[in-house]
């Protein structure tokens, strides 16, 4: 048994003891949480979930590290948009990207089903411009120029927030805080048509082994569309804090997610292993610092000798900064990157000032270091109002940005100009290299909310010098291709029904011509029911349907060579879905359904199609003890 499935069996058994010893009539169920916005409307609170039976003083302390806080606000008009963990546990989302496949203006970028390469893009955007940060450690793209989201999971994780620009997507996910002195432990369990099954399992205690302790596992898997697609998706998470009360704390973080596909245009199996240790102070009221070392690694286990060398570790360190003090708010973020195919160093920096019922602003610069390369850009974005129900907003984002194709290499692949012998499959494989682009963006709209209605415009400009392949295994060796100005303009709306609970959220974009990863119409619409019954809200149900769709995109193709077109065409996509969850006290029971219409040519990338009709069905528990 290879020493990773040790780990993993060790740490499932571990879970099932944890969750098996504590006996389900011990389990003390949280008062109802109060209904939460959905994730247009921005974020909501997870409320301490302390039964009036208990005496705040009988239970034991608990403490989190303290928190990097920043003032950028949720909501259209700043391209924010988050979820909490009441939100996640709604959506039924099972990886990242059906997350934030809800954002309009994203286009889901994936290359199968379960186990096959994710990614995601918006206004366009390649390698270089969607980044992913996991509190606060970013996850470097090992394995291309955006990190396959196929091994990014949701266990364990309590906040997702992604913010949107035509320079680059950032999402960030923010781990389990305890917000009650007992375990807390949540099962997600589904199976469903293909062979589909799904689990997350989750427990944290705040008081164990002198400091605080969390566990995750998580496993999807299915048959896929066609024969010989089987895939799964298996990953763990452990962490450990040490907490000098709240003003101080050192936290070691351990996360492991493995793909696995039958798919041979793929290589499998893949893993992917983070671990950090990160020291954070308060050092005054609303100033926290933070300090952290940490690596990442890309493991391929795939026999075929075209991955024979395909691997690696980098190593990160960095050091992080926020302050906040009467609207003003500041972040810093300078990371130091161990490995000559990426970046050697990158600073961040940003910053605003915000005041209800007046506006904001916030300015943004960035700069990195690679071989042969400095980009650096800037953005700058505000808003007035609410005023009388109106909004007005704009943003302007310019720069070069940098991103590399190709996966990384424990022992570099012998190159025919050295003489060495080499074997047709390596060189066949195209080099890695650096990515760079220069985008300039504008977005300039306004905004009307009365009595539960909204609705939005924006005008939107994109300048490129040439658009970017994502760098990874779909569209591995393809070259840039000459970039586009383009104009377009994007409308949300949000509108009540008259049934109590239920209401329509519709978002369409447009753009006057279309390029790789962006069609030249996106849209989404669906009608969401949110609703809580009984005197005590024990009982609340929800139910969602809904449309996502675009029009044919072209998307890049592996091994394209240099000043050709290197593009191929998708179809037309389009996929209803829905789903329904109802709550009784803290047990979820869920069915959802994809693509209901049962169209048989979905696909993201030429050649990929996607399952046809599928339904899953389970249970969510949160439980406390």
């Amino acid at each position: 048994m290879s020493p990773e499935r040790s780990i993993f069996l060790a740490l499932r058994v571990a879970l099932a003891v944890v969750l098996v010893a504590v006996p389900v009539a011990a389990q003390d169920p949280p008062p109802p949480r109060t209904d939460t916005a959905t994730v247009e409307r921005g974020d909501s609170v997870r409320e301490p979930p302390l039964p009036d039976s208990v005496a705040a003083d009988t239970l034991p302390a608990f403490h989190n590290l303290p928190t990097l806080e920043d003032g950028i606000p949720s909501g259209w008009a700043g391209g924010v948009w988050t979820w909490d963990h009441e939100q996640i546990m709604a959506s039924g989302a099972n990886t990242l990207v059906e997350l934030v496949d809800e954002v309009p203006g994203v286009v889901p970028l994936l290359a199968g089903d379960y186990g096959t390469p994710a990614a995601f893009s918006a206004f366009g955007a390649g390698a270089g411009g969607v980044r992913v940060l996991r509190d606060g450690f970013e996850l470097l793209p090992l394995a291309g120029g955006v990190v396959d989201l196929q091994r990014v999971g949701l266990a364990g994780i309590e906040r997702v927030r992604l913010r949107r620009s035509a320079g680059e997507v950032v999402v960030e996910m923010w781990s389990l805080d305890h917000d009650d002195a007992r375990p807390f432990s949540l099962v997600e369990a589904g199976t469903g048509d293909l062979d589909n099954n799904l689990f997350r399992g989750t427990f944290t205690s705040p008081n164990a082994l002198g400091g605080s302790v969390a566990v995750a596992l998580e496993r999807s898997d299915s048959r896929g569309a066609a024969r010989g697609e089987t895939g799964s998706r298996t990953g763990s998470w452990l962490r450990y804090q040490l907490h000098k009360g709240d003003e101080a704390g050192l936290a070691v973080d351990f996360r492991r997610m493995g793909s696995r596909s039958e798919v041979a245009d793929y290589p499998s199996p893949v893993t992917r292993t983070d671990v950090s240790l990160r020291g954070r102070i308060r050092l005054l009221d609303g100033l926290v610092a933070e300090a952290y070392t940490g690596s990442s690694s890309h493991d391929v286990e795939d026999e075929r000798l075209l991955y024979a060398t395909e691997g690696g570790s980098r190593g990160q360190h960095g050091v992080r900064v926020s302050a906040e003090h009467r609207g003003f708010w500041s972040n810093a973020a300078f990371r130091l990157h161990r490995g000559g195919d990426l970046a050697e160093n990158r600073l961040d920096v940003e910053g605003g000032w915000s005041r209800p019922g007046l506006g904001g602003v916030t300015a943004r610069f960035t700069r990195e270091d690679w071989v042969g390369a400095r980009p650096k850009s800037y953005g700058l974005s505000g808003w007035l109002g609410p005023w009388a129900g109106f909004t007005l907003f704009g943003s302007r984002e310019s720069g070069s940005y940098g991103g590399r194709s190709g996966p990384t290499f424990d022992v570099s692949p012998p190159q025919p100009d050295t003489g060495e012998v080499t074997d047709p499959a390596w060189e066949e494989r195209p080099p890695a290299r650096l990515l760079v682009a220069e985008r300039t963006s504008y977005r300039v709209g306004a905004s009307f909310s009365w009595k539960g209605t909204t609705a939005s415009v924006a005008a939107l400009g994109l300048d490129q010098d040439r658009s970017l392949p994502l760098g990874i295994a779909p569209d591995f060796g393809a070259s840039p291709v000459p970039g586009e100005a383009r104009r377009g303009w994007e409308a949300h709306a949000v509108l009540p029904m008259p049934l109590e609970g239920l209401r329509f959220v519709g978002a369409y974009q447009e753009w006057d011509r279309p390029g790789p990863y962006l069609p030249a119409r996106i849209y989404r619409g669906r009608f969401d029911f949110q609703r809580a019954f009984l005197e005590s809200g024990n009982f609340e149900l929800r139910a969602s349907v809904g449309v996502r769709g675009h029009d044919p995109m072209e998307v890049f193709t592996p091994g394209s060579n240099e000043g050709s077109s290197g593009l191929e065409r998708v179809p037309f996509f389009q996929s209803w879905d829905g789903r329904i969850q109802a709550r009784i006290v803290t047990v979820r029971v869920f069915v959802s359904w994809e693509n209901l219409t049962v169209r048989r040519n979905l696909q993201a990338f030429p050649g990929r199609v996607l399952p046809a009709l599928r339904t899953s069905y389970g249970i969510r528990w949160t439980m406390w003890n």
